[in-house]
């Protein structure tokens, strides 16, 4: 069954900050039953990676889902952030996840992932409560 519901991100505010960060991204195409893909083109304007964001139900709560990963190297952290701020905003908190080696899964050797409530509600507590982590 087909889940569908609305994106809960702007995919043009991604589009917009990806470029603003010189990663060269094509316009969001639909992704999935509900979900975008924005190409990261090179300086000759080949494919050379890609960001994908979607978004489904996990226990009952809507959940986003936003990798980057490119053909031939990992993503930097500033890359990361970059597409933490573009699906998620100033608000929302993104998670990597790192779960124990029978759960691991990896499709891609050159990806990162985020993931991280469409309502925004924190997952985890404030480890920086008293000033420090």
């Amino acid at each position: 069954m087909l889940h569908l519901v609305q994106l809960d991100c702007d995919p043009t505010h991604l589009f917009r900050a990806l470029k603003q960060a010189g990663m060269r991204p094509t316009p969001p195409e639909p992704f999935g039953p509900c979900g975008v893909v924005l190409l990261l083109r090179d300086l000759s304007g080949t494919p050379a990676g890609k960001v994908i964001v979607t978004q489904g139900p996990l226990d009952d709560t809507e959940w986003l889902h936003a990798s980057i990963s490119w053909r031939d190297r990992m993503p930097t952290y500033d890359e990361l952030t970059v597409v933490k701020a573009g699906v998620f905003g100033p608000e929302r908190e993104a998670y990597q996840v790192f779960p124990p080696q029978d759960r691991h899964v990896n499709i891609h050797n050159f990806a990162l992932h985020l993931w991280g409530r469409a309502d925004g509600v924190r997952v985890l507590p404030d480890f920086g409560q008293w000033g420090t982590i």
